[in-house]
Parts: structure tokens; sequence; C-alpha cells
């Protein structure tokens, strides 16, 4: 996301009405700016709605350029801001429905079920392209639709990144950093959801089970946060709007959401997890001022096809239903499946022939890249469903040979110096089968070299381990001195295995004497019965 800080009536109700002390601040608008506000739940009946386990394509959508304007078009030195391009840059602007309606039409074609405009509306400031777009967005939507099409959806993708950068400040200076913690800060945050869905018609919201869809960016841009920050929106909202949102969240956020997803997949997806899977065709951000070169290269379309495939691997009783395309026209990060200069239609094309698969629930069966139904293994020279994570980060090791035994040595952290990790990620397919349920993880190392290891993988239980579950730790192996090959094995309770573990499905962590763990084989075995 090319959010350039990271890498855009209320009711005054008492306790006792609500159960939570809402703000009144005369500093946020006690009206929206959209018409569509004091709805009761009878306004929605006979909605359009999706229902939880129905295989839905949802993508984000960026609506903030301007040809007239050169907003995001062309950067304040004169240069090109887009890594790809539109394919017909005439007309280009969040101010026309024209170009909203041939973005709509083609995400027809692609296949597409919701989207979601990526959203920066700053309460208050209402004079932005964020609620600018909006109206014009709706337009086109409309045109549509008279003419017997069927456009996605509209959901909210909340940038959070305005929960810092907003020029908001209660002083009237600055930018007013929110704190999920205070009542002003959980007032702020739900007045923004409420300005964007006061200009969308009931009528076209996206739904899960009746309610609409927000999905949440990165918690943290929050100052602060409360685990009952959701419940004090989905509160307002009901009292404001007559439902409650169903709101996905990135990891990070306290409390509890409807469902979790990981923002990435672009860069290294698929980000499996429960309900909702990241993916995208690659990842440049070459355009962008001031950041580090990163490219994933899309390989003629290869890498978006590789993605859905392992995606589709997973079995259809069990797998995720929604699915995030990652994103639609992201031109600055090159994320982009919409029709390009680049590409032309392609990626229209293969987002449709994937979410035809995705929507019929086709399970696709392809020759497994290890032999194992029981299992998984890793050593050296030969990772069958388990794989070591390159050597980077504070994850470094290098290769090494203890007599005729091949092995891989614990390296200098350069990031942390008390203590050194190895990561391994567990092939999808296999690893999304063991969600909920106890596996066997046996580690064989050399006796020397550190004081101790234990492991560290991502789990279940929200209450177990930091952030959520994601480094539940399980063992704890002393290490003697004898130089001999032992086999050390761990019971993991309630697997989770969706990459959490810093983009891993667990690590050993290592401490004490040298820091240096030489291990020659992993196995991962099947759930216990």
């Amino acid at each position: 996301m090319t959010a350039a800080q990271k890498c855009g009536c209320i009711w005054v109700m008492s306790l006792a009405v609500c159960g939570a002390g809402f703000a009144a601040d005369d500093e946020l608008p006690g009206k929206p700016p959209g018409k569509y506000f004091g709805l009761s739940p009878k306004e929605h009946e006979g909605a359009k709605s999706f229902e939880s386990g129905q295989p839905i394509v949802g993508t984000t959508y960026f609506y903030w350029y301007d040809i007239d304007s050169k907003s995001h078009i062309i950067d304040d030195d004169g240069t090109d801001a887009l890594t790809t391009h539109p394919a017909d840059m005439n007309g280009i602007s969040y101010n026309r429905s024209a170009w909203h309606k041939r973005q709509l039409s083609d995400m027809i074609e692609a296949g597409v079920d919701f989207l979601m405009p990526v959203f920066w509306g700053v309460p208050g400031k209402y004079d932005g392209w964020s609620f600018a777009g909006l109206g014009p967005m709706v337009e086109a939507h409309s045109e549509l639709e008279k003419e017997g099409l069927k456009p996605p959806q509209i959901g909210l993708f909340y940038d959070t990144s305005i929960l810092q950068w907003n020029s908001f400040r209660r002083d009237g200076k600055g930018n007013y950093h929110v704190d999920l913690s205070e009542d002003f800060g959980k007032d702020w945050f739900y007045t923004a959801m409420r300005d964007f869905f006061s200009y969308i018609p009931p009528a076209k919201w996206a739904r899960v089970d009746g309610r609409p869809i927000v999905f949440l960016y990165d918690a943290a841009f929050a100052k602060g946060q409360d685990e009952g920050q959701f419940g004090y929106v989905k509160k307002r909202f009901l009292m404001d709007f007559g439902v409650e949102p169903f709101i996905v969240k990135s990891q990070g956020w306290k409390g509890q959401a409807d469902a979790i997803y990981s923002w990435g997949g672009a860069v290294s997806g698929p980000l499996i997890y429960r309900q909702v899977i990241a993916l995208g065709p690659g990842y440049d951000h070459s355009a962008v001022p001031g950041r580090s070169p990163l490219i994933v290269k899309r390989l003629d379309g290869k890498t978006y096809i590789d993605r859905w495939k392992k995606v589709l691997q997973l079995s259809p009783t069990s797998r995720p239903w929604i699915v995030h395309v990652e994103t639609w026209n992201e031109w600055h990060e090159g994320t982009d499946v919409a029709d390009s200069r680049e590409y032309g239609r392609l990626y229209i094309e293969l987002t449709k022939l994937f979410s035809d698969f995705w929507h019929t629930r086709t399970h696709l069966q392809l020759p497994s890249p290890y032999g194992a139904g029981n299992g998984a293994s890793w050593q050296p020279d030969k990772a069958e469903g388990l794989e070591l994570r390159a050597s980077s980060g504070d994850g470094v090791w290098e290769a090494g040979r203890f007599g005729e035994v091949g092995a891989v040595v614990s390296a200098v952290n350069p990031q942390l110096q008390a203590g050194r990790y190895l990561y391994f990620n567990i092939d999808d397919a296999f690893a999304f089968d063991l969600y909920d349920k106890t596996a066997v993880v046996q580690v064989t190392s050399r006796d020397a070299g550190c004081s101790s290891f234990c492991l560290e993988y991502d789990s279940s239980n929200p209450s177990e381990g930091l952030f959520e579950g994601a480094f539940r730790p399980v063992g704890d192996v002393a290490v003697g001195t004898s130089g001999e090959w032992k086999t050390a094995k761990f019971v993991l309770p309630e697997c989770g295995f969706m990459n959490r573990c810093n983009g891993a499905d667990l690590r050993l962590a290592i401490v004490g004497g040298a820091l240096e763990l030489a291990m020659s084989e992993v196995k991962l075995e099947s759930p216990l019965k």
C-alpha cells in the first residue's frame, strides 16, 4: 500500500444506553456528510448478502487517481508516480463516474464479488478525494445495474494510517494520534467508518449474513488499543445504521473481530487464515520515492497462477471462503490486476478463471511436492513438506558438517545478541488440515554449542503465547557437551500454522552458551489420535 506514512447525526449516548461511555466532543462532526444514515433494521430487509462459508472474491480498489490535477499520477518532482500504468490514461479520475464504471465493468468480467474502496476519510475533512470519489463511484454502480449487470457490492477497506497521519488535532494543529483506549479515540475511529457508509446506498453494501464488510489495515498506526474497541464500533453502528458491521481485522488488532486476514498477499502470498486468504500477482514499488528496492516478479503470470493453485489445493470442505485479491489497481506498487499498459487484460482473465474455480469449490489435486500424507520432514539436502527458511533477519544459519553428518548451524543474529532462531514453513495444503489439532515435531540436533532450545509455533489458541498465539512456546531441551546426535520430541496442541511466526509456522529458539545449534533433521508427524 502506498501510504507515505507506512513504507488516507452522531447521537450523544449515555453509558446506560450503550454500555460504553461515548464521547461527546464538538471537534467531531455531529452529522455524516452522506444521506444514508439513521437507518432502521427494517430498511435492510431483503438486502443482498453473502452467507458465511460461501466462496467469494473481493479486491481493494484504489480510487485516488486524478488525471486533471495529476494527483497520484505525477510526483511532486515531476516524475512518473506509477510503476505499472492503466491501459488508458484518458479520463482516469476519482471525480468521473465514467472511469469508475470502466473499472467496475472489468471487475464483473474478472468474477469479483465485492470491491473495497481504500478509504482515507478523516472526520470533518470532507473536501478531499476520499469523499469526493464516492458519489461518482455509486453513480457508476447504479448505471451498470440499470443496464442489467451485477457490479460487485461495495465494502470498506479502512486505511488505518489516518489514525496517525490525518492533519486533525484537538488543538487545531498537526496530527491527532488516535488512541483507541480512550473514549474520544474510539469515537474518532467510528466516525470515519460512519462517514463512509453514509455515502453508500444500503442496497449496494457488500454484506456477510446481512452485515456490511469492513477490512481494517494495520493496527500499528493506533496510539493505543483496548479489548472493547470493536464492541464500541458495533454498538454505534447498530444504533446509527440498524445493523452491525462484519469486521475483518489484520494481525495486531486487539478485540474480537469476525475474521482475520493479513496484508501482504501480493508480496508473499498466499497468506492463509481460517476465513480469509490474501494473494496477488507480484510487487514492484520502484516508482515510489524513498523506498529500498523490493520486487516480486510476476513471471508472465506464473506467480499469480502458482498462488491460486496453492489455494485451490486446500480441501473445499475446510479451506477459507473469502479471497482478497491484493490489489485491483495499486499502480504505485505494481500489485494491480486491472487492465494495464504493461500486462493488458491478462490478469483480468486469470482472475476470472480462478474465481470461477473458487465459486464452484473446485479442488485441484495436483502432484504433491513431497510423498507425505502422514507427515513432513526436513534434512539439509531434502525438504519434503517442511522447509527451513532462507538465512536472513533474526533467523541466520550456515551449512555445516560433522563427520558424516550434514547439518545447518545457527549463526550470528545481528538483530538480537541474546538469542538465535531457525524458522520453518510447512506446506500449506498439509498445514491447513492440522488446524486446531495436535501434532508432534521431532528435532535431531548435536548435543553441544548452546545451553538449551525450545520450539515456538503458531497456535490456534489466542490465549497461549505472544500475539494471539503466534509464538506459543513448548518444551525446553537442555543441551550438554557430549557432541552426540540426539532427538527431542515436542508435542504441539492446538496447531494454527497460519504463517504468523514472523511469516513462518514455527521456529527453534536457541539460548545460552555459544548459541550454536547444529540440526540435521526435523520431522512433523500427523495429528495424535
